[in-house]
């Protein structure tokens, strides 16, 4: 693993060319680690020429909802949303816009309180 950076930082990274737009989740890990919920979310970068593996882990989540059908594929990513919030870092996969504000339409979102990255 080749660690990234986390917070902040990894907000800044992952808005450049290592954007996650056009890439694919392929796993998610949802697990209860020292009395705190984490998600990791596992995604294949399309336009990385080098590193195209990436492990998102949510740290401290207070809140999260994922929805699947087979009706679509399996999380493409089309567009989303990932900024930091007064509750600490939001990220939607499938927003109803592509604003920096939680909206009650969002959908496949995780909310929590940090979040680091690393390519695999």
């Amino acid at each position: 693993m080749k660690y990234i950076s986390k917070n902040e930082t990894l907000l800044n990274f992952l808005s450049g060319e290592k954007s996650i737009i056009s890439a694919t989740i392929t796993r998610f890990d949802i697990f209860h680690s020292h009395h705190k919920l984490n998600i990791d979310v596992y995604i294949t970068l399309l336009y990385s020429k080098d590193d195209k593996e990436l492990k998102l882990q949510f740290q401290n989540v207070s809140k999260y909802c994922m929805f699947y059908t087979s009706d679509h594929y399996f999380y493409y990513i089309e567009r989303y949303k990932f900024f930091k919030c007064d509750n600490g870092f939001y990220i939607s996969f499938d927003p109803v816009n592509e604003s920096s504000t939680i909206e009650p339409d969002d959908n496949d979102f995780i909310l929590c309180s940090d979040v680091k990255g690393c390519f695999l």
